[in-house]
């Protein structure tokens, strides 16, 4: 759809502020978890590589279910009967720990559109690199969403054709996919694109 259209430019400049990840080529259907309790459901979405032409627009998102790290109560990672978006993050990741800070602190004098849902996946974890464990990182920067660990095997990030971070799935109300974006938003984009996405003004 029209509205969706990104310039390839901006595109560009957007997947340049990004950590790349690894991920398996384990197909999606149901996997379970091997270290945590979430779970995925649903066709994987192709990942996103930053083109202008994106074949996941207007496919059915895959959902998923997960352990809260900040609460501990059970996540559903699907609209309910508002637009959501799924933002996936890094502990390790520069461009992460920006986008993260700059969100949270935006938000204490700010709010998301009230008709928007945001949920993050923390995703791509390594003990080794630092900024560990993914809870205490959300914890001490404040984040007030929703936050689930991807897999061991890294099905969350799989089934939505995360490749790098940050990385953002805009989702319509009726589950499917209104359009993908990578790299640092910054809180003034985010907005933006969560206002777009419910089709409200900016």
């Amino acid at each position: 759809m029209i509205r969706w259209l990104i310039p390839a430019l901006a595109v560009s400049m957007l997947v340049a502020g990004a950590c790349r990840g690894s991920s398996s080529d384990e197909s999606v259907s149901d996997l379970p978890d091997k270290g945590n309790e979430s779970t995925v459901q649903g066709v994987s979405l192709t990942p996103f590589d930053g083109s202008d032409y994106d074949p996941a627009e207007g496919l059915m998102a895959p959902s998923a279910t997960g352990r809260d790290l900040l609460t501990g109560e059970v996540v559903n990672v699907a609209p309910i009967g508002q637009p959501l978006v799924v933002a996936f993050f890094a502990h390790w990741c520069p461009h992460c720990q920006s986008e993260v800070a700059s969100l949270t602190e935006w938000l204490l004098a700010n709010k998301l559109p009230a008709n928007v849902d945001l949920i993050a996946v923390s995703t791509f974890e390594a003990k080794e690199r630092g900024n560990h464990p993914p809870r205490d990182w959300f914890t001490s920067e404040g984040w007030r969403f929703p936050v689930i660990a991807d897999t061991d095997s890294l099905a969350l990030a799989d089934a939505f054709g995360a490749s790098s971070v940050p990385y953002f799935v805009f989702i319509e109300a009726d589950g499917t996919v209104a359009f993908r974006l990578s790299g640092n938003l910054g809180p003034a984009q985010l907005v933006a694109a969560m206002k777009r996405l419910a089709g409200t003004s900016i």
